[in-house]
């Protein structure tokens, strides 16, 4: 249905357009008309556009301080439109003194005290009966109050109590091609602020209405749909000569959520009285009082402003009621488009300044206590868990932009100038939960590198997206056979090289080729034991990329490493899935699922040239018939080396949660 909101700016623009042409003009009717058709189709032609480009879900971005501003602003328009309808002049904050005079108070105290009824009144008691009750009552009370007072109609119209005469060929006016040479094409071309007003006002007004009957009646719209079937209607009115429309809020829940009434009849039953009051029913426009019609679009922007002026002061922190006060004032004293974006520009600014206060770091670790998931000796976990605090390892998140990152970057400063704490030689900062960076942010950690390389720390990125490197590249962060900064896929391995760096076990790993026998030796207490049992064992050699189990298959045989490395990754898939472990010399493959007699939970594939041991169940169980005090010894060993498994994954979760 026609909308109150819209109609005042079209009122506005209307009267705007009238006050440059005489009154006797022959333009004056064309030009009008064809003003209201222009603005009416470019909501409709807008609407649609929004609607076929599915972007009705933009209402949900809006923030909510803003939307409460509009609605508040849009409060005060109606009211100021009221006081236009009761007045019949323009009414601003500085026309009160105006509003006094007794010729004008006659015309707008009654309405003002219709309007005031319906607040106080609906406020208080829900009953659909309440405002037909006020209108249909306060006419009553208008025309007996003129029949006790012996008062002609006509008298009444000249005190601007009722409308005047409407043309004598119908309400109806649309525009013939023959006006269309009278039409003054700059004036309206004047007024394009106005219908940007309208446009920007109908959408926000439509995309809530919608939002507000879908919450009344419990059903999902789509508000896609919606515009789409707005738009193509107001392209039909606009054709028509006619002014903005869209659902009807207060009507729409009356009937679907109020009384139930949720048949299209409705609709229908509604346009043919509209229709009928359109061609015929001039006379009964003519007869309804200005207080009551002015009074309930009162009641209208009383409602907005009471809501979003008196009861958001209980409800909303005092920071976005703020900014919906900020908006109000704007609008009334500059503009609807001004206000609203004034709001957006706040809303932006204080969520800019919320957001920087954000932690970025979602984690903060240490290399002593949080590893990477190669497996090592005994000596070089006990050298890592004693030097690895010069390993600082940071897990970013969000998206960073220059006060995010500005604070990383001052975090990162506090803990070099730590003086009580050790001296740093590798900074990790792994991007896995970051979702993007601005400029302002590669410029922080391109300070951030040359300030690491002042001190001789090495950088350390991983988990980089596609998107992030390339933007870490342009910068000059990431170049090319770069000592200081270095990438890696995941934090696991970018830990990995900062722990071999850190170990200098680089070149020492490729010269150790202990025998599996010597390496036995370590398990079982018992040299005669650990003999027996690598009778038991079939040696293999195995090249890079050759699986030792997949995910799926059976638990049927344990692999111990003599020579070379061996990599177990989560799931089926080696390049997308994620590396649990990486194990070299002396350790054990598929101890879990081979004692569990189940099916491989994870994926072993050779990473270098590697010869192993295989221990399959077959010959496990020859070995528990045979000499099962060697298969006890066997259990327990795998069962220590688990445990230190254990033990080290609970250390890092510990981590994790302090952090």
């Amino acid at each position: 249905m026609p909308q109150d909101s819209p109609a005042i700016i079209l009122a506005m623009m209307a009267s705007a357009i009238a006050a440059q042409l005489p009154a006797s003009d022959p333009a004056l009717l064309p030009t009008v008309i064809m003003g209201l058709a222009i603005a009416t189709g470019v909501v409709g032609i807008v609407c649609f556009l929004l609607g076929s480009f599915k972007l009705g879900n933009l209402i949900r971005f809006i923030p909510y301080p803003v939307v409460g501003g509009f609605l508040a602003g849009t409060g005060y328009l109606l009211a100021q439109g009221a006081f236009n309808v009761m007045t019949d002049q323009f009414f601003n904050l500085a026309d009160l003194p105006v509003l006094l005079t007794p010729t004008i108070a006659v015309r707008w105290l009654p309405g003002c005290a219709v309007g005031l009824a319906l607040v106080v009144l609906l406020r208080r008691y829900n009953n659909v009966f309440i405002m037909p009750g006020i209108i249909v009552g306060s006419t009553l009370v208008f025309y007996l109050t003129l029949w006790l007072t012996r008062t002609p109609i006509s008298h009444v119209q000249e005190l601007g109590l009722l409308f005047g005469d409407f043309p004598k060929d119908g309400l109806w006016q649309p525009l013939h091609w023959s006006m269309l040479t009278q039409v003054n094409w700059a004036l309206i071309f004047g007024q394009v602020d106005k219908m940007a007003t309208v446009t920007l006002l109908s959408v926000i007004a439509l995309l809530l209405n919608v939002s507000g009957i879908e919450l009344a009646a419990r059903q999902d719209i789509d508000l896609n749909r919606e515009l789409q079937s707005t738009g193509i209607a107001n392209v039909i009115v606009g054709l028509g000569g006619g002014i903005v429309g869209f659902h009807a809020l207060g009507l729409s829940v009356l009937s679907c959520a109020k009384i139930n009434a949720k048949s299209r009849l409705v609709g229908v039953l509604a346009a043919s009285i509209c229709v009928v009051t359109l061609l015929l029913g001039d006379t009964l426009v003519t007869l309804f009082p200005k207080p009551v019609l002015g009074g309930v679009a009162l009641f209208l922007g009383l409602s907005f402003l009471v809501e979003w002026v008196y009861d958001a002061w209980f409800k909303l922190p005092k920071t976005d009621y703020g900014i919906v006060i900020l908006i109000l004032f704007v609008i009334a004293t500059v503009g609807f488009l001004q206000g609203v974006g004034v709001g957006i520009v706040v809303a932006i600014a204080l969520f800019v300044i919320s957001s920087s206060r954000v932690n970025v770091t979602k984690h903060i670790l240490s290399g002593a206590t949080h590893q990477s998931h190669r497996a090592r000796s005994l000596p070089q976990t006990r050298i890592l868990q004693e030097e690895g605090d010069q390993i600082y390892i940071l897990d970013l998140q969000g998206f960073l932009f220059f006060g995010t990152a500005n604070a990383l970057l001052k975090r990162v400063q506090d803990r070099l100038n730590d003086d009580r704490l050790t001296p740093l030689k590798y900074v990790v900062l792994d991007f896995q939960a970051v979702n993007g960076l601005d400029s302002s942010a590669v410029l922080s950690f391109v300070r951030l590198k040359q300030l690491l390389q002042q001190q001789e720390v090495k950088l350390v990125l991983t988990h980089l997206s596609p998107a992030i490197r390339t933007q870490l590249k342009r910068g000059g962060c990431l170049l090319p056979d770069d000592l200081a900064c270095q990438a890696f896929a995941d934090r696991d391995r970018g830990l990995e090289w900062c722990e071999n760096d850190l170990l200098g076990v680089i070149p020492l790993r490729r010269a150790r080729t202990i025998p599996m026998l010597i390496q036995l030796n370590d398990l079982f207490p018992d040299r005669d034991a650990a003999a027996e049992f690598v009778d038991y064992l079939e040696e293999w050699d195995a090249e890079p990329g050759e699986y030792v189990y997949q995910h799926g298959q059976p638990a049927d045989a344990i692999d111990l490493i003599e020579v070379g490395e061996v990599t177990v990754y989560l799931g089926g898939q080696q390049e997308q899935a994620h590396r649990i472990q990486a194990l070299g010399v002396g350790n054990v493959v598929g101890a879990v699922d081979f004692f569990r007699h189940s099916t491989h939970q994870t994926t072993a594939v050779i990473e270098v040239p590697s010869t192993l041991y295989r221990l399959t169940t077959e010959r496990f169980q020859h070995l528990e018939q045979e000499h099962p005090e060697v298969a006890t010894a066997f259990q327990a060993a795998v069962i220590q080396i688990l445990g230190d498994r254990l033990t080290y994954a609970y250390k890092e979760i510990a981590d994790l949660l302090r952090s």
